[in-house]
């Protein structure tokens, strides 16, 4: 069957399979994602055994490899490994002669690219020979399952197989010790894995941490060493996976300078560890929004570290990502036998960062002022192995077009017409959150003079440090004089004014002798 090509297949298959092996993997984009439904468990190191299922374009060997090493179902049991794979290819075997699923993996592996290669091979020395060249190249699942391939072979001499299983497990090995390396160096798709669930790949900000705190406590009972002694490593890995999620400066820490760093920020915190600088922004509010606060949402242009773009650039959301700012340092440069001088110069990033608008939440507490200047840690741009800089919001709050403020009090100017300035009067204001403030002047209590007013408490800006309490709320009266009298109605106004004390009608002197009096004296 090894010079069979799938098309070949095709037209030896009953017609009545055709349309299930085009349903089944049909489009480009099932290949190495859609599985076909044939599995078989596999020993894994990290969860038990875990059932492995052959996905579009795999045959039983790559199935079983890409699992072994597969950080969720790592295994370095090579016996385990062959087992898993044996029973995939019963199962193809089985598959080939009925066809009731209609898959079969093709003769050709990366068909129609430059790597083209057929996928049996007729000596074990071939499949050995390029399973070694794979593994120059760290390609250890494709090295695994060509191993794998020669070991499935009927009548393999012992020697031979003891030979090919001793390479497996040797890469094997080599696949777990560079899984091992990129824990250490910050993979914190191993950290989503230890509480079951899937790095997205979004922003520490938008991590559902709802999801990862109901996680971590269901995970924590089942495993907690007083119930499953056994597990003791599981809830430790656990434990440590959710204080780094948990943490916004730990999470970038550790995913750009690995747990070393992490260790380097517990014991010393903020002291040994660059900081990046603060990012300014501003946020515009009403008058009306500084009495009442609110939560406004403001959009930040900054710069992220793209997670896990380093180790896997080829990832689609990798493709907007640029190279981060290198790290800055100083040497000496020799001018001469005795002169030198010290230079910056920038080595290189190897992680990979994105310009990003984010919304932030920001909370605008009553009482808040004009350029008072709001700290959110954290959340400003990135650097790899750095803090991350905070976002500092100065808020401007615009003028109101009726009341003013003055500190923690408010004014506002009130017209009223010169008989109610005279006679008393009776006023409603809204207040800025809507509330209705009565005042006024009784008829008999005062007179009111231009520029006078009221002063009432507790109905003026809330005040920062204790909203439930609130300043003064000034009403300054503007006393709109008429503009002209109607016909008749002076004499009768005259004569009322005489009957008022000190209204009546002056001498046409003025009396200068006080006034002179006075500048002499000074």
């Amino acid at each position: 069957m090894a010079g069979i090509g799938l098309a070949g297949l095709l037209r030896i298959l009953p017609l009545a399979v055709v349309p299930a092996l085009a349903a089944v993997c049909g489009n480009p984009s099932d290949k190495g994602k859609t599985q076909v439904g044939l599995s078989a468990p596999l020993a894994s190191d990290v969860r038990g055994d875990v059932e492995v299922h052959i996905l579009c374009g795999e045959d039983a060997a790559m199935a079983s490899a890409r699992a072994a090493i597969h950080r969720k179902t790592a295994s370095s049991n090579g016996e385990a490994v062959l087992s898993c794979a044996r029973a995939l290819q019963e199962k193809l075997d089985k598959e080939a002669e009925t066809g009731q699923l209609g898959y079969l993996p093709a003769t050709m592996l990366d068909e129609g690219s430059k790597k083209e290669r057929y996928r049996q091979l007729k000596t074990g020395g071939q499949y050995s020979r390029r399973a070694a060249d794979h593994g120059r190249k760290e390609e250890y699942a494709e090295a695994i399952a060509d191993l794998l391939r020669a070991l499935l072979r009927a009548n393999l001499d012992e020697t031979a197989r003891d030979k090919l299983m001793s390479t497996m497990q040797d890469f094997l090995k080599k696949a777990g010790k560079r899984r091992e390396a990129a824990a250490k160096d910050g993979d914190l798709a191993d950290l989503f894995d230890a509480l079951d669930m899937e790095d997205d790949g979004k922003d520490n900000s938008d991590l559902d941490r709802a999801k990862l705190k109901r996680n971590y406590r269901e995970l924590s009972v089942r495993y907690h060493p007083d119930k499953n002694p056994e597990a003791a490593s599981r809830f430790n890995r656990i434990r440590d996976a959710y204080e780094i999620l948990s943490d916004p400066v730990k999470m970038v820490l550790y995913d750009t300078g690995g747990m070393e760093l992490v260790k380097k920020y517990e014991k010393d915190g903020d002291a040994e560890i660059d900081r990046v600088g603060p990012h300014e922004s501003t946020a515009d509010i009403s008058l009306a929004d500084a009495y009442k606060g609110l939560e406004k949402e403001i959009f930040v242009n900054r710069r992220v570290v793209c997670r896990g773009c380093r180790m896997s650039p080829n990832l689609p959301r990798c493709r907007r990502c640029n190279r981060c700012p290198g790290e800055m340092q100083q040497r000496q440069v020799w001018m001469d036998q005795h002169h030198y001088r010290v230079e910056e110069f920038e080595v290189p990033s190897d992680d990979k960062c994105v310009q990003d608008q984010q919304k932030i939440k920001i909370q605008i507490e009553k009482g808040v002022m004009h350029g008072d200047r709001m700290q959110h840690p954290y959340l400003g741009s990135q650097t790899p192995k750095k803090i991350p800089g905070d976002i500092l919001c100065t808020v401007k709050v615009q003028k109101h077009p009726v009341f003013k403020r003055l500190g923690n009090d408010l004014m506002v100017d009130v017209h009223i017409s010169l008989m109610e300035a005279l006679l008393g009067f009776k006023r409603e204001l809204e207040h800025l959150d809507g509330h209705i403030v009565h005042f006024g002047v009784e008829r008999g209590d005062a007179i009111l003079r231009p520029n006078s007013g009221l002063e009432l408490e507790g109905e003026g800006m809330p005040l920062k440090e204790d909203p439930s309490s609130a300043g003064k709320l000034y009403i300054r009266f503007q006393i709109d004089f008429p503009q002209s009298l109607p016909d008749g109605s002076a004499g009768a106004l005259e004569a009322a004014f005489k009957n008022l004390p000190g209204q009546g009608s002056r001498d046409l002197r003025v009396d200068t002798s006080k006034a002179s009096k006075r500048r002499s004296e000074l």
